[in-house]
């Protein structure tokens, strides 16, 4: 796991150019009824900084569910669910 810097980097305009350009591909193909907060696409994330597509490192005071006690990427959360993964992985809500 790459540690991120828990500073705060803006080196494009918000949002940035493949933001920008991840944002038009969405609104092409995601129905309108569909929300969204903000037209910044996470990379990453690490403890309590976001880094975006474009490479801004933002504070994530959103903290986003489940993040809040823990951080992003935490090491024994990621962990855990490689483990998980590794034995099974399905979408369907049904199986159990």
């Amino acid at each position: 796991m790459t540690a991120i810097p828990q500073e705060r980097r803006v080196v494009t305009a918000i949002p940035g150019p493949k933001s920008v350009e991840l944002q038009a591909r969405r609104l092409a193909a995601v129905a309108a009824g569909v929300g969204s907060t903000l037209p910044v696409f996470t990379a990453r994330a690490g403890g309590g900084i976001i880094e975006d597509v474009d490479g801004n490192r933002l504070i994530d005071f959103g903290s986003g569910i489940a993040v809040t006690s823990v951080g992003a990427s935490a090491e024994a959360v990621v962990r855990r669910a490689s483990a998980q993964l590794a034995d099974f992985t399905h979408t369907c809500f049904m199986v159990t």
